[in-house]
């Protein structure tokens, strides 16, 4: 008991330094200290070379982005973030390894039990490479998807769109219960995709890593990846924006504006929200401001931040269990969702 109470201390001390570790060591994460010097350096070329978009540049060095309520807000969100995690919520988090031998298993209990020839290795790692990168990119894109359509996680989400200015720890400003639904699905995803290549060719193929992460995801992130949640405008231009999601599709995806709502959804690749009809490559700087309109100013709170959704979406529960038991008028089933 002594030594678990002692476990669990260590862990409440050092858990907010776990998104500074990550900086440093997590090439996972999209403000790994890599992709913001690469980051700052496309920065500095768009200043150079684009007048157009230059002035959303110089605005990354502008103190009130980085010293605002709501970049206070971001921060707070990360390091508390950090801290749940890691100690009260821990026993939330899937282990993507324990679904892929689950998956392995089954597929040896169906009778499948696959090895891979030595001149196969190399080909059929790429794939699993390959293979993990694009489901994995599919399930961010559909959770996001699912997180803006149903009005009950839509609660949960709004978090995230509440920011009004956007600096790189924004990408993890995000409520503990969409940390706990999002990483659910990651650990999904991975570990199906795991668990069926080990079943069909064994455990011996190697996946593709730069910095300990996906070497697709590595590529993606370093051409701007840390952009995306920054004030800079960076496009990829018409072509490439209807295969990739460059920041300023992503900065559209926050935008303020109505008609920019519920666009761009996806992670790096751009063909699910071809598929879903949620595609929108901009037309220029379209982007006055971020937010989610009047209801972006009761996000300054920190207990709007963290219980909001939970009542919000409370009440919309009841609602429609009202509904569906008879005891209340159709009309009553919706909220005032934004």
């Amino acid at each position: 008991m002594y030594e678990w109470v002692q476990h669990q201390l260590t862990l409440l001390i050092a858990s907010p330094l776990y998104p500074v570790w990550k900086i440093f060591n997590d090439g996972g994460t999209r403000f790994f200290w890599v992709y913001i010097l690469t980051g700052l350096a496309l920065s500095g070329l768009i200043y150079w070379r684009d007048r157009t978009a230059a002035p959303t540049a110089r605005m990354l060095f502008n103190r009130e982005i980085w010293t605002s309520v709501s970049a206070q807000n971001d921060y707070f969100v990360v390091f508390i973030s950090a801290v749940l995690r890691l100690t009260i919520l821990s026993w939330a988090f899937l282990n993507h390894k324990a679904i892929a031998a689950w998956v392995a298993s089954f597929l040896v209990w169906l009778g499948v039990e696959g090895q891979v020839n030595d001149g196969w290795a190399v080909s059929l790692g790429l794939l699993l490479t390959v293979t993990l990168f694009v489901v994995d990119d599919f399930i961010k894109f559909f959770g996001h998807w699912m997180m803006h359509q149903i009005p009950e996680f839509w609660e949960f989400h709004k978090v995230h769109h509440s920011a009004e200015h956007l600096n790189f720890a924004t990408a993890e400003r995000i409520h503990p219960a969409e940390v706990i639904f999002t990483s659910f699905l990651g650990a999904l995803s991975i570990g199906l995709v795991n668990g069926v290549f080990i079943g069909f060719f064994g455990n011996t193929l190697t996946v593709e890593t730069v910095f300990g992460a996906n070497v697709f995801l590595v590529l993606f992130n370093i051409f701007g990846g840390v952009l995306r949640h920054s004030p800079v405008w960076l496009s990829f231009g018409p072509t490439l924006e209807r295969y990739f999601i460059s920041p300023a599709m992503h900065q559209i995806h926050h935008s303020e504006k109505v008609e920019h709502f519920d666009k761009n959804m996806g992670g790096a690749l751009a063909i699910w929200d071809r598929m879903f009809g949620t595609h929108y490559i901009p037309d220029g700087l379209e982007v006055d401001k971020f937010g989610i309109g009047e209801e972006t100013r009761d996000f300054r709170s920190l207990g709007v931040i963290y219980l909001r959704p939970f009542t919000r979406s409370h009440e919309m529960v009841k609602n429609r269990l009202a509904v569906f038991l008879g005891k209340a008028d159709a009309r009553d089933k919706q909220s005032p969702v934004i």
